[in-house]
């Protein structure tokens, strides 16, 4: 089986088992690049298939939605559905585009209706953050507070990728109140107590993590947007930077950051996160000491 088929497959049980309906927004080519690191030919083919077994149609404004049984993209509108294609244009556009405008457009409703389903921008955002949360699956409990920490660190961290606009959103002053938060708060701060932290430290050891964590997430959407509209990635552009770093660090002042120069280095933001979550890990593991 090829890795377009296989992908094919995954998208089309969810079709069939009606964890996608009719009018539902199924990921485009970039979204299919993106999350399973696959070139746009076979992210193409992952669609040409669906569209051959008569799953999904494209629509203007929207991608490629699933098709009702009629062979049309409508269905029953609710604020579930809203809420679905809201976070497929953020997925794909950026969460500035999604206006409510914009959402209606992909709709195909009136503006004014959108509000039906969502009083304002603002509780649309709130939705979209808690839907969102609630697509968080937690690895099973393992009893070792490092494994668990590490499991809700790494499952935070994938969705971030998923939906590169998520980590930009959350705010950590003044957190919004998310039903579906709560068991990835719980479950880091059952970790954090149970390594022998007081609720206090362990609050704060989830924050600081949560932050570790959001500050690398917020370079994802930026990253993209650049790259699409330069195509250049990022070590492509740090390249054409670096006589610009040298003339401004020479050696004789600067000896640490031009023997990094020199060597060079290849930056990766899943090395940065899985770095910090283990060194961050082993300040607690030490203190416990």
């Amino acid at each position: 089986m090829s890795r377009a088929e296989g992908i094919a497959d995954v998208l089309r049980e969810r079709i069939v088992t009606g964890r996608l309906v009719p009018g539902d927004p199924i990921p485009s080519t970039r979204a299919i690049m993106r999350d399973h690191n696959v070139a746009m030919a076979t992210a193409s083919r992952v669609l040409t298939l669906l569209q051959d077994d008569g799953l999904i149609t494209s629509t203007p404004g929207r991608g490629s939605v699933v098709r009702s049984p009629d062979g049309s993209a409508q269905s029953v509108l609710t604020q579930d559905r809203v809420v679905s294609v809201a976070v497929s244009i953020a997925d794909e556009e950026g969460l500035a585009a999604v206006s409510m405008r914009r959402l209606a457009a992909a709709l195909e409703i009136p503006t004014m209706s959108v509000y039906r389903y969502v009083p304002s921008r603002d509780d649309l955002e709130f939705v979209m953050l808690d839907r969102v949360m609630g697509e968080m699956e937690l690895p099973p409990v393992t009893g070792d507070w490092r494994a668990d920490l590490q499991g809700a660190c790494r499952t935070m961290w994938q969705t971030m990728t998923r939906h590169p606009w998520f980590a930009g959103a959350l705010s950590m002053t003044r957190p919004a109140s998310m039903p579906n938060a709560m068991p990835l708060a719980e479950r880091m701060l059952g970790s954090l107590c149970g390594a022998g932290l007081d609720p206090v430290q362990a609050f704060t050891d989830y924050l600081c993590l949560l932050n570790l964590i959001r500050g690398l997430g917020s370079t994802l959407e930026p990253e993209l947007s650049d790259r699409a509209e330069t195509g250049v990635t990022n070590d492509e552009w740090m390249d054409t930077r670096v006589a610009e770093l040298r003339r401004i660090a020479p050696p004789d002042r600067f000896p640490t950051m031009a023997a990094i120069m020199d060597v060079g280095y290849p930056y990766d933001v899943e090395v940065l996160v899985e770095s910090g979550i283990e060194r961050f890990l082993d300040g607690i593991s030490a203190r416990l000491v």
